[in-house]
């Protein structure tokens, strides 16, 4: 049965700070391809399942958006692009996503504004932010003031947290981010289902794939990937790239019993602009 998650009157929040709970969806990238069962997790973390300690770890998981699913873990989009980013730019972008998900550190900060605070303001404002008995509220304070002081530095500012979940950087298409967790999260590969609209995954032979400005086409052994040409479709389409990378990584694993040496697997993307005229042959596949 469920642990009860820890709560300050109608507010949740993780027990476990946001780098700590990054390096655990890390581990379940790397270690299970991005997903895994809640005992298969407990084992490998040497804890009991039905434990407190374990039900707190997989509840902050879940509270930083780090990963979903209850008698299954899936690793989310951010939560691959925090645990294992391309570059640093996209850490910080990844972590300050993820670090907005707890809505009692963004109505925290909403109140402190950009001043300093110690433990007896914060105190007082969780009192009045949850409504919770003085004594729930020094019994929980110490841990709250260890997990929101991490990620303070990561939460929008004031004026942005009354406004969040209206992101200002670019959005993928519809269900790309479903798509990605997706595929990270299971070893069936991507399924038609959750890439519904913009986002297409099509049984057509890469053969009969015709280049197309403004789309970028991915073949995946599932079937073609098509999705417009952005900034933001591009960062999901390199996620489900390294998913992909990493189910394969671990049947290698499974039937050779060790890591796989060498680059990914083999894709082919198909969204290529004209060549200028003069230009030279390319060798490889069209």
């Amino acid at each position: 049965m469920e642990q009860t998650v820890a709560k300050l009157g109608p507010y949740e929040f993780p027990e476990f700070t946001l780098l700590e709970s990054v390096a655990l969806g890390q581990r379940i990238a790397r270690e299970f391809a991005g997903e895994v069962s809640r005992h298969g997790l407990a084992r490998s973390l040497g804890m009991a399942e039905r434990g407190g300690a374990f039900a707190a770890r997989v509840g902050a998981l879940r509270m930083w958006a780090i990963a979903s699913g209850r008698s299954r873990l899936r690793v989310t989009r951010d939560g691959l692009r925090a645990g294992n980013p391309l570059s640093p730019q996209e850490a910080e972008s990844a972590r300050r996503s993820l670090a907005a998900s707890v809505p009692l550190f963004l109505e925290i900060t909403k109140r402190l504004g950009g001043e300093p605070f110690d433990d007896a303001r914060l105190a007082v404002l969780l009192e009045e932010l949850t409504g919770a008995d003085r004594n729930d509220v020094k019994a929980r304070l110490a841990v709250v003031s260890r997990v929101f002081s991490e990620a303070r530095p990561l939460l929008p500012a004031p004026s942005q947290a009354a406004g969040q979940g209206t992101h200002e950087e670019e959005q993928p298409d519809e269900d790309t981010r479903g798509a990605a967790v997706a595929h990270a999260g299971g070893r069936q590969g991507l399924s038609a289902a959750a890439l519904a609209g913009p986002v297409a995954l099509s049984s057509a032979p890469s053969e009969s794939l015709r280049p197309t400005p403004g789309r970028l086409h991915i073949v995946l052994p599932d079937g073609v990937l098509s999705l417009s040409e952005t900034v933001a479709n591009l960062d999901a389409a390199l996620t489900v790239l390294w998913a992909h990378r990493q189910i394969v990584a671990a049947r290698h694993a499974e039937q050779s019993g060790a890591a796989p040496v060498g680059p990914g697997p083999d894709f082919v993307l198909r969204n290529r602009a004209p060549r200028p005229q003069g230009a030279g042959s390319r060798t490889g596949d069209d």
